[in-house]
């Protein structure tokens, strides 16, 4: 165990609950531990209840990054003031909530005053309250922006991310007091006009460095991968009547090692999911049912799971030794339902090496189907060498690359699609 990196080792007998394995780790590489995170999800009532009376997840349109409902927040800052306490320390929890860009559309509408449905505008209110009765509620906008930074790029006349930023920054002069007493109505420490043009310089700005960010571009990247991802996962679903679940997991794996040079293991998880679930069917309805739109639907789902690894990234973050809990606000219900599904239970994080592990619903099983799909011939891929060598490569993907095997992977569904199609009709 040894010559396991430390974070691997303690994933591993967590996941097991394997106790010989963490006396192990206790006694013999204590001290590897000194940079390691971590948030592991419990039913005990001596932990530390994640939503701390706030009711973050009341709202439907919210949803919990991690299961909850209780967390151990470890880290070395905590293990030594509960040294010096007897066993008590504090954790700094910081909340999050990130919008996907059609909830984000809402909000702006309704805080520029646009005549919206009724029913949107409760949604965008009672999300709202949450920050209105707890201002230690943050909004992230980086995930819608990301979303719609192309948007911009690709047409500079279309300023709905400019817009929706600005609304956005516009409630930081917002009184929540007021609103809190009457959420009909928006009341801002400055005339709502005068305060649009006040803020738009610096949006227009913090745009402009987004459109050219390596961060930006990475995810970006990641998306058009994960469409590739979803692409070969519909042609693999429909080459038979009835699909083998395993066999298609184990192509997906192999896919991903040769084609993609990686192994995305949220997006396989929740593919994996998908498959073996009647509530996380739905999301990929239009793969699984073949949906005329697919292409296009692809593209949003593709959207939906790299957000998700923006919350992942979200959750890793820490200010002062503080905890991020990051919270999703979406209207897509199929896509909160697949959330829902697959929580995630426990984070680790290795801040020495950077590297960080999450174990969703599960994650046992899902392990172990895993293991059942490498021991062919992709056991020779799964030396640590090759592993790292891929973590690396996944790091620099190439945005024109991915976009390249996106139009591959189009262009070989609609020849599977065809052929099919006039297979039936002969």
């Amino acid at each position: 165990m040894l010559d396991i990196p430390i974070i691997d080792a303690l994933f591993s007998a967590l996941i097991n609950n394997d106790k010989d394995a963490l006396d192990d780790i206790e006694s013999q590489r204590a001290a590897e531990c000194a940079f390691l995170r971590a948030v592991i999800c419990t039913d005990a009532p001596g932990a530390i209840d994640l939503e701390l009376g706030l009711s973050v997840a009341s709202s439907e349109y919210v949803t919990p990054f991690f299961e909850g409902p209780r967390a151990f927040f470890m880290s070395a800052g905590a293990s030594l003031q509960a040294r010096l306490t007897g066993g008590r320390s504090n954790a700094l929890i910081d909340f999050s909530l990130s919008f996907d860009s059609n909830f984000a559309e809402k909000m702006r509408a309704a805080i520029a005053g646009e005549n919206i449905q009724q029913v949107d505008r409760d949604r965008v209110n009672e999300v709202l309250m949450l920050k209105a009765r707890n201002r230690n509620v943050q909004f992230d906008v980086l995930p819608f922006l990301i979303e719609n930074t192309r948007l911009t790029r690709d047409n500079p006349r279309n300023e709905r991310p400019l817009n929706t930023l600005i609304a956005f920054r516009m409630l930081d002069h917002l009184d929540w007091d007021a609103f809190r007493d009457d959420p009909s109505h928006f009341v801002f420490d400055v005339p709502c006009e005068e305060l649009k043009a006040s803020l738009r310089p610096e949006a227009v700005a913090f745009l402009s460095e987004l459109q050219t960010s390596g961060e930006v571009i990475r995810h970006e990247a990641r998306s058009a991968g994960t469409q590739v991802l979803l692409l070969r996962f519909a042609r693999l679903w429909h080459e038979k009547r009835k699909p083998d679940k395993k066999r298609i997991l184990r192509d997906l794996l192999s896919f991903n090692i040769h084609h993609l040079g990686s192994i995305p293991l949220t997006e396989l998880h929740l593919i994996w999911s998908g498959m073996t679930s009647e509530s996380g069917a739905p999301f990929f309805g239009p793969i699984t049912g073949i949906s005329k739109t697919m292409l296009e639907d692809v593209r949003g789902m593709a959207w939906d799971m790299t957000l998700l690894r923006v919350l992942e990234k979200n959750a890793t973050a820490s200010r002062l030794g503080s905890f991020f809990i990051p919270y999703f606000v979406s209207i897509d219900q199929r896509w909160r339902h697949l959330l829902r599904l697959n929580p995630v239970t426990m984070m680790l994080i290795d801040d020495s090496d950077r590297r960080v592990l999450f174990a969703r619903a599960d994650e046992l099983a899902f392990q172990h189907i895993l293991e059942e799909c490498v021991k062919t011939e992709l056991q020779a891929e799964m030396t640590p060498e090759k592993v790292e060598a891929r973590r690396r490569a996944a790091q620099t993907a190439q945005l024109g690359a991915m976009q390249q095997l996106v139009a591959e992977e189009e262009d070989l569904w609609l020849e599977q699609a065809s052929q099919q199609m006039a297979s039936k009709t002969r």
